[in-house]
């Protein structure tokens, strides 16, 4: 039973080693035990017993056995054939090494078994002599033998079964003399020939491969296939075994990751050097794991001589760049928010030159190792600041400007109105029969030309500026207020501005728009006149659909000659006798302040159409 189980785990058959399986075959020993401590007394295993002598030694024989001598003696063959079978088994389809083993072991097992069926049989040599146990002295003497000649204990097939016949490497058992000893089946695919077990080895492998493992290199390629093959090689020896195992671990798909993984990188540092400006990607450490040129000519280096550096080895004199301890604690700050950030900050390139860049950090993982990493992607705003400063410096230029202008028009209206206002008050009073009517007449009109003049201009000095606070109104109620504001002559409105159309605008200048259009209309024309306000609506897109871009101004009187329409819009320019030609550039003023466009061209009737496009209208 024994010699079974040690069959069933040389073999590799562990699976079949349980407890069921032990108490099944050990039943029938342990049932036979008792029935031979008991066989006097029924006689089923020994029938009969007699004293013989041999060599004058009187000894015990059995003359006759029973049915269960028989039965117990067909079992333990049975068990012994078995084990012996796989024993066989594994030894043919094993290598050399295995083959020894059990040269030596088969007959060792095979001499106490023959010694017990001769006497079983034949009574050999004597009835009263039983082989057996010698047998089984040469069968251990014989292990012993396997046992410490061959490795018996360190080399099973159990384990070369489960290196040989499941792993994916391609492994090579050679001995000293470099003849092959064994191989699995990944390893054949090296080997040129189909029975390499003896010859040797740099005779069957396939190639160059023998010429290749004789170098240093721990890379071997395989070149007789359309698609080159690379394995990883090493060799593995032990003192204990006399043996040489070369092992080709296959790294074609890791070539080819790797050959990928250049190439993108190559791609990669081709994109990011097109881009301008300086990009990098830096570790929690403050190497530079990543940099394009654009980066590098910062510290007059190249991309290769500041990628895995830190900061400070790139920076000798780190310690006296101004701010450096903040912006390198808000990269740290990012990686550990998770949250990008924008700032400008100061750098001094190698030319002594100061610039100002607005930096972006983004977190990010690295592929590599997963570890935290932040992306610096930084604009040169030089320029941008020095535009802002010189705006900002505009601005206040034109706001004491405003402020000026705003002091001269009160002065303006302070002591031009006033002397103005005496005179037209002393010509109201003035006797109009006399014989200088005439020249009275034309004093009052001047003044009152005047008058107007001095009211568009600073009118025009405050229309222009910009719109700070717009709110919302509606248009139909500008249109009508502006309307009821104005002296048009018995000239009549028509209006087709939905109550819908809300809009975002200083109520006051819109207004100041609708009345100089509305008595620009009335003072170039004759009644009647027709005044029509509508919206302007945009291209339908989908068929349904409709959304107001603008509104218009439109009347039905004379026009514009073609040839005077260039200039309408210029500054004090008119065709009326008495106007000021400061209306139009007051409706200039407001809509450019607002963001809008205006423009001119001939109404329906014949008459001037103004339209006042690029108005945003609310929901």
């Amino acid at each position: 039973m024994a010699f079974l189980l040690f069959a069933l785990l040389y073999d590799g058959r562990s699976q079949w080693i349980r407890r069921p399986v032990i108490v099944a075959i050990s039943a029938f020993p342990a049932f036979t035990v008792p029935i031979v401590a008991t066989t006097q007394l029924h006689g089923l295993f020994y029938g009969s017993y007699a004293t013989t002598t041999v060599d004058t030694i009187s000894v015990l024989s059995i003359e006759t056995v029973g049915l269960w001598y028989w039965l117990f003696t067909v079992y333990t063959w049975a068990l012994v054939a078995v084990g012996s079978g796989l024993l066989i088994y594994t030894g043919i389809r094993r290598s050399r090494l295995y083959r020894l083993q059990l040269l030596i072991f088969l007959p060792a097992i095979g001499i106490s078994w023959t010694a017990n069926i001769l006497y079983v049989i034949w009574s050999w040599p004597h009835p009263a002599l039983d082989p057996t146990p010698i047998g089984f002295a040469v069968t251990s003497l014989l292990l012993g033998v396997a046992l410490f000649s061959t490795q018996f204990v360190e080399v099973s097939p159990v384990a070369r079964s489960l290196i040989f016949d499941v792993i994916e490497d391609a492994v090579i058992v050679v001995d000293q003399g470099g003849r092959v000893i064994d191989v699995n089946s990944a390893a054949r695919r090296l080997l040129s020939d189909s029975q390499p077990v003896g010859a040797e080895l740099t005779a069957v492998l396939v190639a160059d491969l023998a010429r290749q493992i004789e170098t240093d290199s721990d890379i071997v390629e395989l070149t007789d296939e359309p698609t080159p093959r690379y394995y990883r090689y090493r060799e593995l020896s032990t003192s204990d075994i006399a043996v040489r195992v070369l092992v080709f671990t296959e790294i074609t798909a890791l070539k080819e990751s790797q050959r990928a993984a250049e190439q993108a990188h190559d791609q990669l540092r081709q994109i990011i050097d097109l881009v301008p400006d300086p990009l990098y990607v830096k570790n929690t450490d403050d190497e530079v794991l990543l940099s394009n040129e654009a980066n590098a000519e910062l510290h007059g280096l190249t991309p290769a001589e500041i990628e895995g550096k830190r900061e400070r080895e790139i920076e000798s004199d780190v310690e006296h760049i101004e701010n450096f301890d903040k912006y390198r604690q808000r990269e740290i700050e990012v990686i550990e928010t998770g949250d990008p950030m924008t700032f400008d900050e100061e750098l001094t390139g190698p030319d002594g030159k100061t610039k100002v860049f607005k930096t972006t950090r983004i977190p990010i993982e690295t592929a590599e190792r997963n570890k935290d990493a932040v992306l610096g992607y930084a604009r040169d705003v030089t320029d941008l600041k020095e535009y802002e400063q010189e705006l900002e410096e505009t601005k206040r230029t034109l706001e004491q400007s405003n402020k000026k202008l705003d002091r001269f028009a009160g002065v303006v209206s302070h002591d031009l109105q006033n002397p103005l206002h005496v005179i037209s008050g002393y010509v109201s009073i003035l006797d109009r029969d006399g014989d200088n009517r005439e020249q009275i007449e034309a004093i009052e009109r001047s003044a009152a030309r005047m008058e107007d003049i001095i009211t568009d201009l600073l009118e025009l000095s405050r229309v222009g500026r910009d719109i700070e606070d717009p709110e919302t109104v509606s248009l139909v109620t500008v249109v009508r207020d502006s309307w009821d504001n104005v002296e048009t002559d018995g000239a009549d409105l028509d209006i087709t501005v939905p109550d819908n159309a809300i809009i975002k605008a200083d109520r006051s200048r819109l207004m100041n728009v609708f009345e100089n259009l509305f008595r620009n209309a009335s003072e170039h024309n004759t009644p009647p006149l027709s005044i029509h306000v509508g919206v302007l609506n945009s291209v339908p897109t989908d068929g349904n659909s409709e959304s107001l871009t603008g509104f218009f101004v439109e009347d039905d009187g004379d026009g514009i000659p073609e040839e005077k329409q260039d200039a309408i819009f210029d500054h004090g320019y008119t065709t009326h006798t008495d106007g000021t030609g400061f209306g139009l550039s007051i409706v200039t003023e407001v809509v450019e302040a607002h963001g809008w466009s205006l423009s001119y061209c001939d109404g329906e009737d014949g008459g001037a159409r103004f339209e006042i496009t690029d108005v945003e209208f609310s929901d």
